[in-house]
């Protein structure tokens, strides 16, 4: 696929089953991701269905570098992410998302909206602290939530609600 933003290339992630404490042995793999290949164009949107333990999470998990893959290569515009380190592999992930299916498993239930969006902006470094509350008021506004909300907490919110809190983070 020529216009292809995202790039995912017989990307395998592979973990070894070790036997023994003091001694340990590799007596297996588990191929929790085995040559999976797949491309999205800029603004696609891509959802992973499957049962538990089927490797949705461990495929984006290495897409994103959080897991190093066994082999395989996955490139993002014109940066190899398999490739990257440090500084410009966190800039790269500012350019995903991993939305899961419960959100409210994902959302800190100790933390105001306010704390999660402005935790994830800060985790970015894209705005000012001074400019926070308005950059956060206005990340809810972006995806259908009053601003005045904020200041709650995530089991005050209906489960849609809470969906679009968790994209907004």
């Amino acid at each position: 696929m020529s216009d292809a933003y995202l790039q995912i290339n017989n990307l395998k992630t592979h973990f070894p089953v070790e036997k023994g404490i003091l001694f340990r042995k590799v007596t297996g793999t588990v191929k929790a991701v085995d040559g999976v290949s797949l491309s999205l164009a800029k603004g696609e949107v891509l959802g992973l269905v499957g049962e538990s333990g089927c490797g949705k999470s461990t495929l984006g998990r290495t897409v994103l570098q959080l897991i190093k893959p066994t082999e395989g290569t996955v490139t993002l515009g014109n940066r190899t992410l398999t490739d990257l380190d440090g500084k410009k592999l966190r800039s790269a992930r500012a350019d995903f998302q991993m939305i899961f299916q419960d959100p409210y498993a994902s959302l800190n239930p100790r933390m105001t909206v306010y704390s999660m969006l402005a935790e994830a902006i800060q985790a970015h470094r894209k705005v000012p602290k001074a400019d926070l509350a308005k950059a956060v008021g206005a990340l809810m506004e972006k995806v259908g939530l009053a601003a005045r909300f904020m200041r709650k907490y995530p089991h005050e919110f209906s489960g849609g609600q809470r969906q679009r809190i968790a994209i907004a983070r």
